[in-house]
């Protein structure tokens, strides 16, 4: 086994981190390092330069856990948006408010690092994204947006136009409803908007609180097409790798949050004591976006619903930032909801629902918070808010006043270390710009050696064009005389295929010609039998299709009273049904079953469907002869079954609408 095979086995076993340093930006060339780590131990797996193509192979091949970079500003954004479906991207120095520079991060860690060459600050990125230094990159929601709709053009169109379109509208249904049930059974959150339209829907939108990884649903296209696709954020978010113990910050700020989702949201903030921060409430807010709005005012401890039970949107809102869901017991009523709000300003009904609902929580945990504050002694009381989240989701209070002390010193101990002299910060500072002199030298040596590259290139390119002019010079005379031979070959291969052809189509005719020879002999042979007493003649429809019975009608040979075979009964709908019960015709024999829309057309229009098995009948060509005693006896007998059977249904609708109004009644005494 060679190195490189060794080294891609190994990864696949192993913790693996990779760290990126660009070499050049035009054109764009990465140093990247692998190492992996083994009992605490690292060791080195690759190191190598290239481009962002290599770089993606790189990663695809080894699956790093975390991939360091210096910043993103050495990437394109498309770029990082392809890399982040495939790692964790990790920029190691830091997030603009909090930068930390690679050299003093690599002294912190006993990193070894010389500045000046890019494959030390690749490993030390590496090595940091290992140690749980940096911040991860957020590039997409955790959210996937599926679409379902017609995937192809529902426009002006001919007769049949609004038929097509009832029925895409009833496939686009039945596909979000498929869809739907599919979510539901692999318990993924979700909420789901439709247009209705006649027949069905014109659209279906899901929005899933989950990776687009996670999805089961997949791209489809045809007649109805099914998009799945993750929805990027509208701007890059940093995730810390690990939380650090610090004093009283926003996310030691706990709050409560009501949340009113929909096309539009409402959020209503308040803090511990019951102070309302902000009521507010936006149009298209995704999850991120709101996100990023509570973060203004705390860290979220509760987030409250008004309703029960709540939706998809705020229990992955929960579920995301681990705070507890307040449901009520049931759901808020509305006059309720004006008594919580009044006095307050809210300018919509979902902001009122939003306040309502962080109020009803507050209610519900005020006597919780009293308590735990109670215990709290007066040193700590500035973390009160921190102890009151610890404590509600399981943490005993004097395991929460013990973590508290034990981060409080670690804190001050760090402020001690990291205290450095101007001196010693003016130091790093100019071995930084040191080293980016150093790259700034090295860039102008590699572009100086592409010129060279791109001179010698130019000269083997005019050396290959002149050969490239000679070649084709010599071929154009080898062709002309080798076309003529062609066009003789081709013209006698056109003329035997057409020989062939028209022999073809006289076999063809005369196929026909014998079978029509056949029908005119066994028609004749009907025609003493239709005088007959004892005989009933029936009408043969080959196929079950709206144009072929209207093609009948319009020729005079299908009219009111007939009896019909369908020689072919699928494929047939409502639409096709219906024409035939308009014309009131006798009865329908069928070899196989009808679809259900086209028996419940002649269920309503009263008209039998037999099967063909139960008849002595004889097909001669467009025509049955029956039997009439033994039709009569089956005709009556299903008919009978109909009537009977239309009489039930209608009975039984009676009865069901008297029970849901007695329900309805019940329903609205209780509430």
């Amino acid at each position: 086994m060679n190195n490189r095979v060794q080294d891609k086995v190994l990864g696949a076993f192993m913790e693996t981190f990779m760290g990126v340093d660009i070499v050049s930006r035009d054109p764009r060339i990465y140093a990247m390092v692998i190492i992996s780590r083994e009992n605490n131990e690292f060791l080195p797996l690759l190191k190598e330069s290239g481009s962002r193509i290599k770089l993606l192979k790189l990663i695809k091949n080894y699956s790093p856990i975390y991939m360091g970079i210096d910043s993103t500003e050495e990437f394109l954004k498309k770029d990082l948006e392809k890399f982040s479906k495939y790692v964790s991207i990790v920029q190691v120095t830091g997030k603009f408010d909090d930068f930390t520079s690679l050299p003093v991060l690599s002294k912190r860690y006993r990193i070894p690092l010389n500045p000046k060459n890019p494959f030390d600050e690749a490993y030390a990125l590496a090595r940091l994204t290992a140690e749980g230094v940096g911040y991860k990159l957020n590039m997409y929601e955790d959210e996937t947006e599926i679409l379902i709709s017609s995937g192809r053009s529902l426009g002006r169109g001919g007769y049949s136009q609004g038929r097509y379109q009832r029925r895409t509208f009833a496939l686009i249904k039945y596909k979000v409803r498929d869809v739907e049930k599919e979510l539901s059974n692999e318990g993924f959150n979700f909420d789901l908007e439709v247009v209705e339209r006649e027949g069905g829907f014109s659209k279906g939108i899901f929005k899933v609180y989950s990776y687009f990884e996670n999805i089961p649903i997949k791209n489809t296209r045809g007649d109805i097409r099914i998009e799945v696709k993750p929805l990027k954020k509208s701007f890059i978010e940093f995730e810390e790798l690990e939380k650090k113990s610090e004093g009283p910050t926003i996310k030691d700020k706990h709050i409560i949050v009501g949340v009113d989702p929909g096309t539009t949201v409402g959020l209503s903030f308040i803090d511990l004591e019951g102070n309302i921060l902000k009521i507010f409430s936006k149009r298209s807010f995704s999850i991120s976006d709101v996100k990023e709005e509570i973060r203004k005012y705390g860290y979220p401890l509760i987030f409250a619903s008004d309703v029960n039970p709540p939706s998809g949107f705020i229990e992955k809102l929960s579920t995301s930032f681990d705070s507890i869901l307040y449901i009520p017991s049931l759901s808020i009523p509305v006059k309720e909801k004006n008594e919580l709000s009044k006095g307050h300003e809210v300018t919509n009904a979902h902001e009122r629902d939003a306040l309502s609902a962080s109020l009803k929580a507050y209610q519900y945990y005020k006597n919780k918070f009293n308590h735990i504050k109670s215990k709290i002694p007066p040193d700590l009381s500035t973390y009160s808010s921190r102890i009151i989240g610890e404590v509600l989701k399981g943490t005993p209070i004097k395991d929460a006043l013990e973590k508290l002390k034990e981060d409080i010193a670690e804190k001050e101990e760090d402020v001690k270390i990291e205290q450095k002299t101007p001196e010693e910060m003016i130091s790093e500072q100019l071995k930084i710009i040191e080293n980016y002199k150093e790259k700034q030298n090295q860039l102008k040596k590699d572009l100086e050696k592409i010129q060279l590259e791109n001179i010698e290139f130019k000269k083997k390119l005019e050396e290959k064009d002149s050969t490239i002019i000679a070649l084709e010079r010599k071929l154009f005379y080898i062709s002309a005389r080798e076309k003529k031979e062609a066009m003789k070959e081709k013209v006698i291969k056109t003329k035997n295929f057409e020989i062939t052809s028209l022999r073809k189509s006289i076999e063809i005719l005369k196929n026909k010609v014998n079978l029509l020879t056949e029908e005119n002999k066994r028609l004749k042979e009907l025609k003493p039998l239709m005088d007959s007493e004892d005989i009933l003649i029936g009408k043969v429809l080959t196929t079950f299709s709206v144009d072929e019975i209207k093609n009948l009608v319009k020729n005079q040979d299908l009219t009111e009273g007939d009896v019909i075979y369908l020689k072919d009964a699928t494929g047939g709908g409502a639409e096709a049904a219906k024409i035939l019960s308009d014309l009131k015709i006798k009865a329908v024999l069928i070899p196989s079953k009808v679809s259900h829309q086209a028996q419940e057309e002649f269920i309503e229009g009263e008209i039998p469907t037999i099967d063909s098995k139960d008849i002595k009948m004889e097909v001669i060509s467009k025509f049955i002869i029956l039997d009439k005693e033994n039709f009569n006896l089956v005709y009556n007998k299903e008919k009978t079954l109909l009537l009977d059977f239309k009489k039930e249904r209608e009975s039984n609708k009676l009865l069901k609408v008297i029970e849901d109004y007695k329900e309805q009644r019940k329903l609205d005494f209780k509430t």
